[in-house]
């Protein structure tokens, strides 16, 4: 038996003096309250109201027991109170593709001050894109072109990279280092975290005069390093790293993808935290 329920059951008609009236307050109709309150004495072994002419009159024994009844329910209340104070506030899950290196941990600073707090993911686009689509992430920054089926996309948005080359690399002319000119490869992150924005690069590079040649890198350190060697160059979004490009651009396409409407969380602002973080990416 729910003992919490039918003691709320024995109150409401201990307060009232009526079932009907008992039955209305609560909600609901007068048959299942009255048998209710049967099911509490048979389990209490005491009768809590006799019923006469004149209406309902609580027994000697519900009267007894009526404030232990109260102070149990009131206890009840405050506990799931608690419970409700006490909870975690649902974070926002954001994934970020990996490509936006030292522009992350601006896009998340961003998104903690106004939509705290912030659960953010940093991975290859197609896993994140897989995640949303799943329902582990809120909403998520990948690159474009990729396939995106089942979740909804935002407005592509042209991110300016920026060429990091070793300490005897070319020197930049007036305009900046032509990528025609720089012999060693380019270091990316593999081509399985988004392959066709990956084969649209290597396309880039080969008109831009380039050879082509990629060495693939997941850790976004080890990438570092390995220009830091002088074993290759690299691009990145982050403005204050690498030498400008000259002639053609080679920018980090990136759009917000976001769960259908009908997967989304209800308590997740998703329309906001994706203009919040566009904004960042314009």
């Amino acid at each position: 038996m729910d003992l919490l329920r039918h003691l709320r059951f024995f109150t409401a008609v201990a307060e009232e003096r009526h079932y009907g009236h008992a039955a209305a307050a609560l909600g609901m109709t007068q048959p299942p309250l009255s048998q209710g309150v049967q099911r509490l004495e048979k389990h209490l072994g005491v009768r809590l109201f006799d019923r006469d002419a004149r209406g309902v009159r609580i027994t000697e024994a519900g009267a007894a027991l009526l404030p232990r009844a109260e102070e149990l329910l009131a206890a009840a209340d405050e506990l799931v109170q608690r419970a409700v104070e006490w909870a975690v506030t649902p974070s926002l899950r954001v994934g970020l593709a990996a490509d936006l290196e030292g522009r992350v941990p601006e896009l998340v600073r961003q998104l903690a001050e106004q939509l705290e707090p912030v659960a953010p993911a940093v991975a290859g686009s197609v896993e994140l894109v897989d995640r949303v689509r799943a329902g582990d992430l809120d909403l998520a920054v990948v690159r474009h072109p990729g396939v995106i089926d089942g979740t909804r996309a935002g407005a592509v948005h042209m991110v300016p990279t920026r060429l990091v080359v070793p300490d005897d690399g070319p020197d930049p002319g007036a305009e900046g280092v032509r990528i025609a000119e720089v012999a060693r490869p380019l270091v990316v992150p593999p081509r399985r975290h988004q392959p066709a924005a990956h084969d649209q690069l290597v396309d880039s590079l080969r008109r831009a005069g380039h050879s082509g040649e990629v060495v693939e890198e997941a850790d976004p350190l080890a990438r570092q390093a390995l220009v830091s060697a002088g074993v290759a160059v690299r691009l990145t979004p982050d403005p204050g790293s690498g030498r400008d490009l000259a002639g053609a651009p080679l920018p980090l396409l990136l759009r917000v993808v976001l769960p259908v409407p009908a997967a989304r969380r209800k308590d997740v602002d998703h329309e906001r935290a994706a203009h919040i973080i566009e904004q960042c990416l314009s």
